[in-house]
């Protein structure tokens, strides 16, 4: 088997064990998720955004939006909450460490490999959440939420496209990325283009 064969063999081997570790230990990761989004949601938006809280390994939004209650005739009561999906946005978390895994290389320098790109894709799950939240406000609850927000028909179309990037392009693709960068020395090797340099640099001498 060639080299990209048998690393992609480890990977693929690894995947599932690090899926299921991640998917049943997502109930204690969500927590400091929901505690950096509650900091920073309710100060972005305070008019809107009443708090955030883990609710499994989903996370309950509580907005400063009111609606009528069904059996009274006074004025607004009741806030309107709604869960959002964070595993949605964190499935890179897995695929990474299933490629850092794989790689060969001193334990220690991939544990510390590992924690650095750890603490970069929790950024790129806070982007998701916070814009699939924003997007929530702006599309999908009534017209308060959009009053609140006063974006632009051009900044309703930038909340859309940020959405679509936090949720689509961000989590597939930035483990991939963070891990070339990192292992980017046994990529070569894996790839031969060092053998390949050799070689012409033998023929050329």
């Amino acid at each position: 088997m060639s080299p990209v064969g048998r690393f992609a063999l480890k990977v693929g081997l690894w995947l599932p064990v690090c899926y299921g570790v991640w998917y049943f230990s997502s109930i204690i990761s969500v927590i400091p998720l929901a505690s950096v989004l509650d900091m920073f949601m309710t100060w972005l938006l305070p008019n809107l955004i009443g708090g955030i809280e883990p609710a499994g390994n989903k996370l309950l939004v509580t907005t400063q939006l009111s609606v009528p209650h069904p059996d009274a005739a006074t004025t607004m009561v009741g806030l309107i909450r709604f869960e959002t999906h964070p595993l949605d946005y964190g499935y890179c978390v897995p695929l990474y460490t299933a490629l850092v895994l794989a790689s060969p290389g001193d334990h220690r320098r991939k544990v510390f490999v590992w924690l650095v790109g750890m603490a970069i894709l929790f950024v790129v799950q806070l982007f998701g959440v916070s814009t699939g939240i924003m997007k929530i406000l702006a599309f999908h609850i009534d017209g308060a939420a959009r009053e609140q927000l006063a974006f632009s028909p051009a900044g309703y179309e930038l909340l859309a496209l940020a959405f679509k990037f936090g949720y689509l392009i961000l989590p597939p693709i930035s483990p991939i990325l963070l891990w070339i960068v990192q292992f980017r020395s046994f990529l070569s090797d894996l790839t031969g283009a060092e053998s390949s340099r050799k070689r012409s640099e033998h023929y050329h001498n």
